[in-house]
């Protein structure tokens, strides 16, 4: 059965003295409930929008969607919206525990811009490199420093672990964060720059012949 919000007093109740105008007030302030109820929401939705949009210019970090995360579900608690998860993920495809794992895996450089790792890819811990959607440029290092790859890439530990099997050995590795994907190629130019091109002959153990030249960087 279809009910309608009504300021008729139904024809059982029209005995009751004053409930008419008492009925009207709480109809009229039904409506404004509802009024100030979408308010709210295109004010949060416009919240959002403004996180979204810093997080993808480089000015908020994980830690900072955490904290607007906690945030908007305080208030969805509080005016007792709900389905706040939902309209979260409408502007920033992250869950919380996305969040956590993000932002537990950033940077541990003092610039706050650069991961290390003395590690090849069987070392490689998971949860303290570049996680997936990160866009980076990256330098692969063996024997003492000496640069076996350049590249750059936004899906880290995907493309370490195909460049160890096609047989690239690495003993250590640098990862710096990136902007989005034009910004990483550029800092891959500037990573060239600063440690030389790569090292061919020390990339792989020889097989055949051990007096290989030197080539250029590759990238990826």
């Amino acid at each position: 059965m279809l009910r309608v919000m009504t300021d008729r007093v139904p024809a059982l109740l029209a005995d009751v003295p004053g409930l008419g105008d008492v009925l009207a007030s709480v109809v009229t302030l039904h409506r404004e409930h509802a009024n100030l109820r979408d308010r709210i929401i295109a004010a949060e939705d416009d919240y959002l929008r403004r996180i979204a949009a810093a997080h993808q210019a480089g000015q908020v970090d994980w830690k900072g969607l955490i904290s607007a995360y906690e945030q908007f579900r305080a208030w969805s608690k509080d005016n007792g919206l709900g389905t706040f998860r939902d309209r979260w993920e409408a502007h920033i495809q992250y869950d919380r525990s996305a969040l956590t794992r993000y932002a537990g895996a950033m940077p541990q450089g003092p610039d706050g811009m650069t991961w290390t790792g003395n590690t090849g890819f069987d070392g490689l811990d998971s949860k303290s490199c570049p996680q997936r959607g990160m866009d980076v440029a990256f330098v692969l290092f063996r024997g003492g420093g000496t640069p076996v790859f350049i590249g750059f890439t936004s899906q880290f530990r995907l493309r370490l672990k195909k460049l160890a099997t096609d047989g690239l050995i690495w003993d250590s590795w640098l990862a710096r964060l990136c902007d989005a994907r034009q910004d990483a190629v550029e800092v891959r130019r500037e990573l060239v720059k600063q440690y030389g091109e790569p090292n061919i002959a020390a990339q792989r153990v020889p097989t055949e012949s051990p007096d290989v030249g030197h080539g250029g960087s590759s990238s990826g």
